[in-house]
């Protein structure tokens, strides 16, 4: 597992609600840089533009009600993903509340 996903699993090990909006943001825009042009991931990439955006505009409650979707978006990307990362993105796609 790549060390960027393994970090994220960590930061969210104690639930979403445990990381601070700043960490959050810088989280969310390395995930963006990351995932930019990455064939698949365009409904993500647009999902963490908004989250970021919500974010930075102080709107938590409102970020947070886009953690569901992102993780079920983060979940289906798995499957095309290097084998090596497929079991952490479900993981990650679990702990942002997708199914």
């Amino acid at each position: 597992m790549n060390q960027q996903l393994q970090q994220t699993i960590q930061a969210l090990s104690g639930g979403v609600a445990g990381v601070d909006a700043q960490t959050a943001v810088s989280n969310v825009t390395s995930w963006h840089s990351t995932l930019d042009g990455v064939p698949g991931a365009e409904s993500v990439t647009g999902m963490l533009a908004k989250l970021k955006g919500a974010l930075e505009g102080g709107d938590l409650a409102g970020a947070a009600a886009m953690l569901p979707d992102l993780g079920s978006e983060t979940s289906k990307l798995a499957s095309a993903a290097p084998a090596e990362d497929q079991e952490g993105l479900r993981q990650l796609g679990s702990a942002l509340g997708g199914k």
